[in-house]
């Protein structure tokens, strides 16, 4: 089931900046994933070249004119410093996502992200927001707490082909409707 409403292409707060991906970014997808603790810890494939870091764009774009998911291009003052999302599961609460470059690690820039899909989410009708860490991965897990995610419960999932821990974050909207 898709979103009831287009998904924004930009999203700002502060010297913070959320912009839709676009075929341009491809360099940034190749980049991340050759980062180890990217794949280690989230979805993203692996060793990506050129054409598969573009085909995964045009997806992301595609998804997003679908209203079901979109990834973002996270900007602050300027540099790019990694990518966040948001999309639609099989859960009834959407769900979030944030990987970011080693060097931009460490300032808050992923709560911060994090903080302003929440509140987009949450002013387009959804009173609560998840997110899923793999179980170990000890950063992500303090990013959720930062940005008033609630860790509720753990669970069996696969990553990369092995049986994981998964850890489901919540966060609820603010005015508790």
């Amino acid at each position: 089931m898709p979103f009831d409403v287009p998904l924004p292409l930009e999203l700002h707060t502060g010297a913070l900046t959320l912009r839709a991906l676009s075929e341009d970014d491809w360099t940034l997808e190749y980049i991340l994933s050759r980062i180890p603790d990217v794949p280690q810890w989230t979805y993203y494939p692996a060793e990506m070249d050129e054409a598969a870091a573009r085909r995964r764009i045009r997806r992301t774009r595609e998804r997003q004119e679908q209203r079901i998911a979109a990834r973002y291009v996270v900007i602050l003052d300027g540099e790019t410093l990694g990518t966040v999302g948001m999309g639609l599961s099989d859960n009834p609460e959407p769900e979030i996502f944030y990987v970011l470059l080693p060097e931009a690690r460490g300032r808050g820039v992923a709560t911060r992200a994090a903080q302003v899909l929440c509140d987009w989410l949450f002013s387009h009708g959804f009173d609560q927001v998840a997110l899923e860490t793999v179980s170990g991965n000890t950063p992500s897990e303090r990013v959720a707490e930062r940005a008033g995610f609630i860790h509720v419960s753990t669970h069996q999932g696969e990553h990369r082909g092995r049986t994981v821990q998964l850890k489901r974050w919540i966060r609820s909207r603010p005015d508790g409707s």
